[in-house]
């Protein structure tokens, strides 16, 4: 159970002045009275509802998704000559005709609009895999109890046992967490398109070390839960595949090779059942192969390879054509994401898209036509998605939008002679358009209502640009400001930071307004190096380096914001969670003139305490890299802290485990350096809630904006800067 706020607020304060109490050798109870009496207003916790503001920030939190409504449209449905449309805003029916050159609000009776693309929902937790899978006909369900496969007819009648004497360290139809969290796999059985036969997985964790979860923090006698759970340099699983033909009654064992240190994934079936489909990649994850099995032997043949200096995608977008034998690949060969088309027999058949700009993703293949249709960072602005076409045969790629606008929410007209997009950026309110395939506007559908921004009183997001820490590549970051902003005077700045491998965090999208911004704060979102969708050589260069090159960039980009007057360079807070969480709290021990105070939710403290697919991915192992491990380590740099600090964990985080904060808490203690923490007994790696924002925001604000707040400064620590060779 959380604290109370007043017992609380008395601990934190004896907290931060035991440090004094200790070097001033004064009797316990004389120093914690003088510490008590001398505590500063900064030793007390706020509840978000007492923080000044907070009235402006609820108001705007509650209208934060109506500060440009409208602009965007999920239902609209051609016509099928193409040459007219209709769509919905609120209650509202309109309809644009080619002949008309118009928008007309219409009728609705008669008028069906295909259902919203939604996410799926249910299925597996995070990291698991689904213990029940229904084969296509609908007559089996395949289930794994107790570590072992059955098959079950849905109609009734005896389960049938496919494998017997799984364990928890050695099962059947099931993988480790590791494998759910890191590769996807949210299913361990697959059923073959005719439902005959179904494949699944051997999973071997005999030598992957166990790692203790304590569980049932406010019970009376807590437990714990025990996963398998590969860290940096561990032994990992070993995943084999088996298929079980159901008429026949055999299982056969899949040859995935000889070498056990490697990954076995994405696992499918040919869409004509002839065959079976899996990713391995070796243990540095820098070599993805393709395979495909003949199910009734196991025999397994290499359909493609690909490979990285760095790492490699480990699951390219792959979309398969009617004939069930030819495919759209997704390749990073050239440094750019581009795509090609292939085929199962082995062969390349056409490159299809090229450019100095990575693709993004599919929107649509119309085979009818021959169009590969897909969006491409290929505008002034690498940020934003554009759409393109590529003929199947690899004749012609044609970019259809331009400009520095965000793209996106595509519907392409029968006929191809026309299509509709959405298109915002972060300071640009959504307005949905239609284009003809030249690219020339034909209609505004629908444009953004911004009345309710107006009536709020709150400026437009700046998007603005900056250099990153290697004096060379453009970065971007997006700046609100509160609707109270005064460019008269200078304002605390909280950088909102994410910045790991595989995420974009900075988009050009409009979002419109953080209602934080209300509390006192500017909040500004930075890119850095590391990050995807920006081509192969921006993503690799935090490669061995995790902690230095992204978190310089974000260093950077707090240079750039401080030359400007209306920030105060004396007040820059940071918080982020998991990947930012790391960052955040970093930023205190390897840029203190720059960052005065950090929260820190679920943030990884050092990668030797991560899993293996993640983290060696792009560190490789502690024995290969123990320099670029160091370097990026908040335990080794512990010393460092002179800023503020919050460490905020879940008890029960299943992914970044406690101990990552236990190890950081346990060296900040045994230097003596003072820091605050809140701990959520119940919480997983997602923080949430109102005690959560209360204290992320109640400490930035009260370290940032609060009456008589004085960051502590000291110059830059020397940090070593690691070189570390890599192999070709």
């Amino acid at each position: 159970m959380l604290p109370s706020l007043r017992k609380n607020a008395l601990s934190r304060a004896w907290f931060v002045d035991a440090a004094l109490v200790r070097r001033l050798a004064m009797p316990p109870a004389l120093g914690c009275a003088m510490a008590l009496a001398a505590a500063p207003s900064a030793a007390a916790q706020h509840r978000l509802e007492e923080l000044p503001g907070h009235e402006r920030h609820r108001l705007v939190s509650e209208n934060v998704a109506r500060l440009a409504a409208g602009g965007r449209l999920d239902a609209v449905r051609f016509a099928d000559d193409g040459r007219s449309l209709h769509f919905r805003i609120g209650d509202r029916v309109m309809r644009w005709s080619l002949d008309a050159d118009d928008v007309v609000e219409v009728s609705a009776e008669g008028i069906v609009f295909p259902p919203p693309e939604r996410r799926r929902r249910g299925g597996p937790a995070r990291g698991r895999q689904a213990a029940q899978v229904r084969s296509p006909d609908g007559a089996w369900d395949a289930l794994c109890i107790d570590h072992d496969v059955v098959v079950q007819p849905v109609a009734g009648g005896e389960p049938v046992p496919i494998t017997t004497g799984g364990t928890a360290k050695f099962g059947y139809g099931r993988a480790s967490w590791v494998y759910g969290e890191e590769l996807d796999q949210d299913s361990a059985m697959w059923w073959s398109p005719d439902s005959t036969r179904l494949a699944f997985y051997e999973f071997d964790d005999r030598a992957v070390p166990e790692y203790v979860l304590p569980t049932g923090w406010t019970g009376l006698r807590p437990s714990g839960a025990v996963e398998h759970y590969p860290k940096a340099g561990d032994p990992n699983p070993i995943a084999r595949l088996l298929v079980h033909d159901l008429r026949s009654g055999q299982t056969t064992r899949i040859d995935v090779g000889p070498e056990t240190d490697q990954y076995v994934y994405a696992v499918e079936w040919a869409p004509d059942g002839s065959e079976l489909l899996f990713h391995r990649t070796n243990r540095r994850q820098d070599t993805l192969e393709l395979l495909a099995a003949d199910p009734a032997t196991g025999a397994t043949r290499v359909v493609l390879v690909e490979r990285q200096p760095t790492y490699q995608k480990n699951r390219p977008e792959m979309r398969f054509l009617a004939d069930g034998r030819r495919f759209v690949w997704e390749s990073e060969r050239s440094g750019w994401a581009r795509y090609e088309l292939r085929g199962l027999d082995g062969s390349l058949i056409a490159e299809l898209t090229g450019g100095a700009w990575p693709a993004l993703g599919i929107v649509e293949i119309d085979e009818g036509s021959g169009w590969l249709y897909y969006t491409a960072a290929s505008g002034s602005n690498p940020l934003s998605a554009h759409l393109h076409r590529a003929r199947l045969d690899g004749s012609d790629d044609q970019k259809l939008t331009d400009g520095p606008l965000h793209h996106s929410r595509f519907r392409i007209a029968p006929g191809h002679e026309r299509f509709v997009a959405c298109r915002e950026a972060a300071d640009t309110p959504p307005t949905t358009v239609l284009y003809a395939m030249d690219g020339t506007v034909e209609a505004i559908l629908a444009e953004s209502d911004t009345a309710r921004l107006r009536e709020l009183g709150l400026s437009l997001p700046e998007l603005f640009s900056f250099v990153a820490a290697d004096g060379e590549t453009p970065l971007f970051g997006v700046l609100y400001r509160p609707s109270h902003f005064d460019a008269s005077r200078a304002w605390p700045l909280v950088v909102d930071v994410y910045g790991g491998p595989g995420v974009r965090s900075v988009r050009n999208t409009w979002v419109g307004a953080r209602p934080e911004c209300e509390l006192g704060f500017l909040v500004a979102q930075l890119e850095n190096r590391g990050t995807p969708d920006r081509g192969k050589a921006f993503e690799s260069a935090t490669y061995l380096r995790l902690g230095v090159v992204d978190l310089d960039d974000q260093a950077a980009g707090v240079r750039a914001l401080i030359e400007r007057p209306e920030v105060d360079g004396s007040r820059v807070g940071i918080t982020g969670a998991s990947y930012g969480g790391y960052l955040a709290a970093l930023a205190l021990l390897r840029h203190p003139d720059l960052f005065h105070a950090a929260v820190a939710v679920a943030a990884v403290t050092d990668w030797r305490h991560y899993d293996t697919i993640y983290t060696e991915r792009f560190m490789r192992t502690p024995a290969e890299n123990l320099a670029g491990y160091d370097a990026g380590s908040c335990v080794r740099l512990a010393g460092n802290l002179i800023g503020k600090l919050l460490i905020m964990h879940g008890m029960l985080d299943d992914n970044v485990h406690p101990n990552n904060a236990w190890q950081l808490v346990h060296e900040l203690q045994r230097a003596n350096i003072p820091f605050q923490m809140m701990f959520f007994p119940e919480a997983d790696h997602g923080v949430g809630g109102r005690a959560a924002r209360s204290a992320r925001w109640g400490y930035l604000w009260e370290q940032l904006v609060a009456p008589g707040s004085a960051p502590a400064t000291r110059g830059r620590p020397e940090v070593a800067e690691i070189a570390v060779p890599i192999e070709r």
